[in-house]
């Protein structure tokens, strides 16, 4: 059976893969280490990410093969591994984001997590909930993250990210308290930075969530 590590490395193998990077290259170490494995999903901040990732070129190339093997992880109902796929997708992001591609970035890989977000949401799958939760937890650090290093298009993105599986969440009976904490603490960074303008965003999204 595949563990924690062969599988971090299998879905980084994909996620670094660019144009320039040859299927034989040795770039796809995991540095994997139980003791120090960075989950967005249990973090406030996000502490040492250059070294928690490297070495990583984040690319599009490899989105659609991680994300048929994310897409087999949900029809098997591993549900650590699907966590442990979102955790690498959105750290990817992080790692991957400047003030070139901010938008870019977070609207590409927004819509791979929203993608697994809905496949998470069919019948047959029996743990919508702690999938659900799991991503608001994540992103809520994610989005955080943006906010302090000012990326705000790219947060943008995220609010709007959260409240379109948010109103998906709530039509499917999910809880959305968790969803709630993630917007307004969002919202809360953003009028931190004297972001108005995102701040606002985040309050008419948790604002609309239900409606």
């Amino acid at each position: 059976m595949e563990n924690t590590a062969s599988f971090i490395s299998r879905i980084r193998s994909e996620l670094n893969r660019t144009k320039h990077i040859n299927d034989n290259n040795d770039n796809n170490d995991t540095n994997y280490n139980a003791n120090n494995y960075m989950d967005l999903g249990k973090l406030k901040t996000v502490p040492f990410l250059d070294e928690l990732l490297s070495p990583v070129t984040p690319g599009e190339e490899g989105l659609g093969s991680f994300q048929e093997i994310m897409m087999e992880e949900i029809a098997k109902c591993h549900l650590d591994k699907i966590k442990t796929g979102i955790n690498e997708l959105l750290k990817y992001l992080l790692a991957g984001i400047n003030d070139n591609n901010e938008k870019h970035m977070a609207e590409l890989y927004m819509f791979r997590l929203r993608m697994i977000f809905s496949r998470c949401l069919m019948p047959d799958f029996p743990f919508s909930e702690e999938i659900w939760n799991y991503i608001c937890d994540c992103l809520r650090t994610v989005g955080s993250f943006l906010v302090q290093n000012c990326y705000y298009e790219a947060c943008r993105e995220i609010i709007v990210s959260i409240s379109g599986m948010g109103r998906l969440a709530a039509l499917e009976g999910l809880p959305t308290g968790n969803t709630q904490s993630s917007l307004r603490i969002i919202e809360n960074k953003a009028l931190e930075n004297g972001e108005k303008p995102l701040a606002a965003a985040a309050k008419n999204a948790r604002f609309n969530l239900e409606t």
